[in-house]
């Protein structure tokens, strides 16, 4: 009976330090251990503006007369429509053909846009919008996500951790990182709303296709036991077996 104790000891030891080494290994963007990980300085005012990127849907409609007719009642809407931003940067627009818009600000590709159906329609008026514009947000394990829709482009930080449903109850509002890609380039920012005197960080511009994450504060002892519980029910299986085939044994 000595015995089986002591492997009963040894036996639960590996597991806590086999599990110990796994606890947490669903959490998203980890910065791997022995990694000299340096984060990218976070953007300051002015914030720049979000550049047109492959796949984007851009919606605009034309007024002709420089829209006067918005403003006098009137329906003068020339054209509207949804255009997908294609692989090579190319989106193709009636009267245009295609027309390159790739890295292209939405105040740029308005200019650009009155310039070229200047020549069809005497003095247009454009309203364009990136109609796909969005942000994903995950919270703590990653379980929790939420995808936000950005209606507006100047929306914070602050107000899409709102829209989200705010900080959770462990979260750790000292870390949450943004993941965004900047010419091509992935970067990430650590952002830390701790205290009021970081309330400046939070009213950073969010883009387009921005990753948040806010981490979550590690629950070791939950953790671990809902690691182990699984192992302790066969333990527990293996010694009521035991214990019965020695009664019957006798």
């Amino acid at each position: 009976m000595r015995r089986l104790l002591q492997s009963i000891v040894i036996f639960l030891s590996l597991i806590c330090l086999i599990n110990s080494c796994g606890l947490q290994q669903y959490k998203l963007f980890k910065i791997p251990k022995g990694v000299d990980f340096v984060y990218d300085t976070l953007p300051k005012p002015p914030y720049p503006d979000y550049k047109i990127a492959v796949d984007d849907k851009i919606t605009f409609s034309v007024q002709a007369n420089n829209g006067e007719k918005l403003f006098l009642g009137g329906q003068n809407t020339l054209g509207s429509g949804d255009f997908t931003i294609r692989k090579d940067g190319y989106t193709y627009i009636p009267l245009l053909g295609d027309v390159y818009l790739l890295g292209l600000t939405v105040k740029q590709c308005e200019s650009l846009l009155i310039k070229e159906l200047s020549k069809y329609i005497n003095d247009p008026y454009i309203k364009l919008t990136v109609s796909n514009s969005r942000v994903v947000v995950f919270k703590g394990s990653g379980k929790n996500a939420s995808i936000i829709t950005l209606n507006n482009a100047k929306t914070s930080l602050l107000e899409v951790i709102a829209q989200s449903g705010g900080i959770p109850d462990r979260g750790n509002s000292s870390n949450i990182k943004i993941v965004r890609t900047v010419e091509g380039k992935r970067k990430v920012f650590l952002v830390d709303l701790s205290t009021i005197d970081k309330l400046e960080v939070g009213e950073m511009m969010v883009q387009a296709n921005d990753y948040i994450f806010i981490e979550e504060r590690p629950n070791y002892p939950q953790e671990i036991t809902r690691e182990i519980t699984p192992y302790l029910t066969l333990l527990s299986f293996t010694v009521s077996t035991y214990s019965l085939y020695k009664i019957f044994t006798k």
